[in-house]
């Protein structure tokens, strides 16, 4: 389970921004054996390709766009309607354990969490990753996906979508079904 660090903090770039493309790349040919991996380098070169076209899109989908934000990456959104609510503050919680406390995003950003569970695989703590991903991921990323892949405007943020889909189904029955 540990050689899945790699897939959340890629994952955790991804959503942070595609000014981060410089280090999912340096990091995708850790997991050629992924089914999401030849969607990830697609988004690797469509973003060098076309970056602004990329930003914007990414921006439309996860930040700003006219009227609402298409796809909130909060946790707290779906789960509450609201940003920063109690989904945030609990997820807090879990960070401050390890003395981590975000500073690019909300805690319950879908990168901060990506981020967190890399971290957890990667110091070895596979049941609190686990639990993790039982109580903050698996209950409200299903939706977020569905949102991205019916709401984006571009060709990256529907491959994002759909890498991200493909990533959770993996790490699912990796974790849940294969280590049961």
């Amino acid at each position: 389970m540990r050689s899945l660090s790699t897939d959340f903090k890629i994952f955790s770039f991804l959503f942070l921004s595609p000014r981060y493309i410089k280090d999912v790349k340096g990091l995708v040919e850790e997991i050629k054996d992924r089914p999401y991996y030849d969607i990830l380098k697609q988004i690797i070169q469509l973003t060098e390709s076309y970056y602004d076209k990329v930003a914007t899109e990414f921006t439309s989908c996860f930040i700003n766009d006219y009227k609402h934000v298409k796809c909130p990456p909060y946790e707290s959104w779906y789960r509450e309607k609201t940003v920063y609510g109690i989904s945030a503050q609990r997820v807090l919680e879990e960070y401050t354990k390890y003395g981590i406390y975000p500073k690019k995003q909300l805690p319950d950003h879908i990168s901060a969490e990506l981020e967190f569970v890399s971290f957890l695989l990667f110091i070895g703590q596979e049941e609190e990753a686990r639990r993790f991903i039982r109580e903050h991921i698996v209950s409200w990323v299903p939706k977020l996906i569905e949102d991205i892949l019916e709401n984006s405007k571009g060709e990256c943020t529907k491959l994002l979508g759909t890498a991200f889909k493909q990533f959770l189904d993996y790490v699912v029955r990796t974790i849940f079904v294969v280590n049961r």
